[in-house]
């Protein structure tokens, strides 16, 4: 991530940072340079409050949670996965135009837009942009195939190469959309999600609603049993909240404990009844260590519901389940709370 401030405010961001690099006793790595330079340069205002929600409830800020915020907040998966293939696709081109730049007519032709097309991989910003460009290398590099013997050995392979290349970009694009813990979708394919059923709504003319479901006193399973086994009951309830969606809905994982649930079609009763399903479920289930069996007693989670309002932003239709959520979680935890409920209460 790129700093263009001045020198002076540079050196004072970089006197804060050690010095809660130092205060937190973490060792002056990249990691927890980039971490602490963005809180107190102000540039992350999502770190910022995760930082200083820590402080408040005064957690240490250990090796672990840094690098848990250093991947939540400031890791750009997209950025790295598609440095790697833009480096991958360059080397190729610049292979394939190098075999090609001898020839004559066609040939010749061919080796010219190849190397146009390395041109565009410089100025290429997303997997779209990226994809468009393999598949015409693909359409050139059938062209060099069929002219000249010389060539067509080496052709066929690079038509072979850059079909793996096409493989690796979709899986890569996948991966880049899901959280690796619990397999659902990360943020960032939530986004594109929430796209599709936006254009789905307003083409049916058939709201949506979601569920953002939070597990209680997570920390106290955390600081009780251990990481390893907070991640492992996070697994758990991913797999037991997708038994209770239909083949359209969505789980996500929106952020350290919290699920986001996308109900394509459905009003607030609905979500409502999917809710109470795994709220159930949670009632009836005792959770045991793997290794001892020792219990862990119940598991509950606090969930706020709302349903999309028409050509609204995603992040108000999240502000309002979250709001929601908010209020199950001071009311008593282990319930369920909808938007209407919240404007009832404002009401009376």
């Amino acid at each position: 991530m790129g700093y263009t401030e001045e020198a002076s405010k540079a050196g004072e961001y970089l006197r804060l940072a050690l010095n809660h690099i130092a205060k937190q006793k973490l060792p002056a790595d990249p990691v927890n340079y980039t971490v602490w330079y963005e809180y107190v340069s102000g540039k992350n205002a999502r770190l910022k409050k995760a930082i200083d929600l820590f402080f408040k409830e005064k957690t240490p800020l250990n090796k672990d949670r840094v690098e848990g915020l250093y991947q939540k907040y400031v890791a750009d998966g997209d950025r790295i996965v598609i440095g790697k293939l833009l480096t991958k696709i360059s080397l190729m081109l610049k292979d394939i135009s190098g075999h090609v730049s001898d020839t004559e007519g066609d040939l010749a032709g061919s080796g010219k837009h190849l190397e146009h097309l390395s041109d565009q991989i410089a100025q290429a910003r997303d997997y779209a942009e990226i994809k468009a460009i393999v598949d015409q290398m693909i359409i050139e590099t059938r062209k060099l195939v069929k002219s000249g013997k010389r060539l067509q050995t080496r052709m066929k392979i690079s038509s072979e190469d850059l079909k793996q290349l096409n493989r690796e970009l979709e899986k890569s694009q996948e991966e880049a959309q899901t959280d690796t813990l619990t397999s659902l979708f990360n943020r960032r394919g939530l986004e594109k999600q929430f796209e599709l059923e936006r254009i789905r709504a307003r083409q049916n003319n058939s709201p949506f609603s979601i569920i953002l479901l939070d597990v209680d006193h997570f920390k106290t399973v955390n600081d009780r049993f251990g990481h390893l086994v907070g991640d492992s009951l996070l697994k758990g309830l991913a797999k037991l909240t997708q038994s209770h969606l239909r083949r359209n809905d969505i789980a996500a994982r929106y952020g350290g404990e919290e699920f986001l649930i996308l109900l394509p079609e459905t009003r607030i009763d609905g979500a409502m009844a999917v809710g109470r399903k795994i709220k159930k479920t949670l009632s009836m289930k005792e959770w045991k260590l793997k290794e001892t069996g020792e219990s862990m007693g119940k598991i509950s989670v606090s969930m706020g519901i709302a349903q999309y309002r028409f050509n609204e932003p995603e992040n108000e239709l999240i502000k309002r389940a979250d709001d929601a959520m908010y209020r199950a979680k001071h009311t008593g935890r282990d319930r369920i709370v909808t938007e209407d409920a919240l404007e009832d209460s404002k009401a009376s």
